[in-house]
């Protein structure tokens, strides 16, 4: 067997192991990939992971955001690697979250290496977009004239938009938000809030997943309307991905702070996340 650091440049030779969502990660700053091929060159194992708290005071952890082992004889190789990238990334704590349906071998490799296991319910939660379109909160909210769609925004002023929220400690579920250009996100659906100095002062980010999903990547506002300005983006987003998605398209949002929380309740009021397996280690 042999192991594989992942790449832009030979992911796609392996992308259908990881699947489409989870293999675009990679080449994206602070996300790092391993794969184990067995004699014939066919993957049996994988891991992705992203580096989190990178550029912040905090210790830096390893998230490990997917991992497959198809290969019990594999499983050595692909943590040998593992423990090996995160030490030159000087990494103090690994932690996971996994699908507890399909993850029982993964589960016990953790185990076995020393991670916590325990069963959870999952921090993101899923709703059909006319779902989410029909709710009564939204109907009654007409969204100001100054709430646009990000498609409105020249390449320089969204990302100058960018630097100002990551400068005042907003990154939502992106560590490398400052790295990502405007065309990762879906203009038509993506919309921010213009204040009266021409300046970005909300943003609600959507991101479509190679699977065809919408996922909220970060929802922000700097000031002290965000209550005002959170339910108007919401409903601009909405209305914009009723004119360019099915129905039937997912919306994904991750409950990983309160706000998130409290959208999730109004976006998804009887949503709930799928049981996984989460745990960590001290590295």
């Amino acid at each position: 067997m042999d192991i594989v650091y992942l790449d832009q440049e030979n992911v796609e030779n392996y992308a259908e192991y990881l699947t489409r969502d989870e293999a675009e990660n990679i080449g994206r700053i602070f996300h790092h990939g391993l794969v184990v091929i067995n004699d014939n060159d066919e993957p049996v194992a994988a891991m992705i992971w992203k580096i989190r708290n990178f550029q912040t005071d905090e210790d830096n952890e390893s998230q490990i955001i997917f991992l497959k082992i198809d290969d019990e004889e594999a499983t050595e190789l692909l943590f040998e690697n593992y423990e090996s990238s995160i030490m030159d990334d000087e990494v103090v704590k690994s932690t996971f979250s996994l699908p507890a349906m399909t993850s029982a071998r993964e589960k016990a490799a953790l185990s076995d290496r020393g991670f916590t296991v325990e069963l959870m319910e999952d921090d993101i939660i899923r709703s059909r977009l006319s779902e989410a379109a029909s709710l009564p909160l939204f109907k009654k909210i007409k969204p100001g004239e100054n709430i646009h769609t990000i498609n409105d925004l020249s390449n320089k002023d969204f990302n100058a938009g960018i630097r100002r929220f990551v400068l005042a400690g907003f990154h939502g579920l992106c560590e490398d938000l400052a790295y990502l250009s405007k065309s990762y996100f879906d203009n038509d659906v993506s919309c921010y809030v213009e204040g009266d100095d021409g300046q970005i002062n909300g943003i609600l980010l959507f991101h479509k997943m190679p699977s065809g999903s919408l996922y909220i990547n970060i929802m922000a506002y700097i000031g002290n309307d965000f209550a005002r300005y959170l339910p108007q983006m919401i409903e601009k987003s909405l209305n914009c991905a009723m004119d360019s998605y099915s129905p039937d398209t997912e919306i994904l949002i991750d409950r990983h702070n309160y706000s998130a929380l409290a959208l999730a309740e109004k976006l998804f009021p009887s949503g709930f996340g799928i049981p996984v397996y989460v745990g960590e280690r001290a590295e």
